[in-house]
């Protein structure tokens, strides 16, 4: 019995240990999924539900409407399938014209959902290639306490992302969340180290920065109800994260802005070298070209706020230009340095994100 005992609590103690290294393991129930290549069944029920589908105005005071079906099921059995009441509710979230390209689908919530969303564990889904959402028709309160309108608040944040840009990165934003989020989130670090995986809706959900930004959202439209946040290596959209989340979709980033900085170097040996700063608050490409008179002989090169090079030009002649991508640095200094005595005004010009 002492041998069959020893082998025994030596693996308890491994088991103890390997826990103490575990992560947590979040225990909200399946929020979602996001469909990106329905299967034949799948295409099927949208094509029937858009076909009985309704526009509703959302009353948003813009002349907005969204599509809304009730399936037969649902009309039936369900006890908070209000189209008009759906609508209403979507028009107090913070959107833009994506509205009008929407679709919602209400059915219900156990075979109708399975079979729709693929999951019996998922509470609802969004096909983006559909611009449409399938949520329950039913009221309820899941062990987080995510309410129906709860959980379709976050599936219009996937719809927002579907329409806004992310570019270089994502285009629609769907994967990694819009501009403004996404670089308050940090997401492009996130990527780069290995810790986010957008688009994944498999064993890296909770990991998925599309995800978090569609249950930021979710939580900007009910900031007081207690469902907590279970997206830990993000940062809690409380703290700070409903500014940029609003901008994304009631002010969405639509391109690179245009800075200038002009200077000059008087007729004499110094200085040799003059700085201009450029604040950079989005993650994405930054451009940034010197230009000066024809004799001129400059050279560009770009710093982070800490002084290391990040790019440089040093060619024959005034015309020289860098390019970096931005990913968390939230200010750059460009630095012009003159070859020779000669008087020199020049021009820097950057592209933004």
């Amino acid at each position: 019995m002492l041998l069959i005992a020893a082998p025994a609590g030596a693996a308890t103690q491994r088991e103890v240990q390997a826990a103490a290294f575990a992560v947590p393991v979040p225990t909200a129930p399946l929020r979602d999924l996001v469909i990106e290549h329905p299967s034949r069944a799948q295409a099927r029920a949208a094509a029937s539900a858009t076909a009985s589908a309704q526009r509703y105005p959302v009353n948003d005071g813009a002349g907005r409407t969204v599509s809304i079906n009730v399936s037969t099921a649902c009309s039936i059995s369900c006890d908070a399938a209000d189209p008009q009441a759906i609508a209403n509710f979507l028009g107090t979230l913070p959107h833009g014209d994506e509205m009008n390209l929407l679709e919602v689908d209400l059915v219900e919530p156990s075979l109708e959902m399975a079979a729709q969303c693929g999951s019996a564990q998922a509470l609802s889904c969004y096909y983006p290639d559909q611009n449409r959402i399938v949520a329950s028709g039913d009221s309820f309160t899941a062990s987080d306490n995510a309410t129906q309108l709860y959980v379709i608040a976050h599936e219009y944040g996937h719809h927002v992302a579907n329409h806004r840009n992310n570019a270089p990165f994502d285009n629609p934003a769907i994967n990694w969340g819009p501009k403004n989020w996404a670089s308050f989130a940090g997401v492009c670090q996130g990527v780069r180290a290995g810790r986010y995986f957008p688009g994944d809706e498999g064993g890296h959900y909770y990991d998925n920065p599309g995800e978090a930004f569609a249950e930021s959202f979710a939580h900007n439209a009910f900031p007081t109800q207690p469902v907590p946040w279970e997206w830990p290596d993000f940062p809690d959209p409380h703290n700070g994260g409903f500014a940029p989340l609003q901008r994304d979709a009631l002010q969405p980033w639509s391109g690179d802005s245009v800075e200038k900085r002009r200077g000059r170097f008087p007729k004499k040996r110094r200085p040799k070298k003059t700085v201009k700063r450029f604040g950079t608050p989005l993650d994405g490409d930054l451009k940034l070209s010197l230009s000066g008179p024809d004799r001129a002989d400059l050279a560009l090169k770009l710093l982070d706020s800490s002084g290391h090079v990040l790019a440089r030009s040093d060619g024959v002649g005034s015309k020289e230009s860098v390019s970096y991508q931005i990913c968390g640095q939230r200010g750059v200094s460009a630095v012009v340095r003159r070859h020779g005595r000669r008087l020199t005004r020049f021009t820097l010009t950057a592209l933004i994100p």
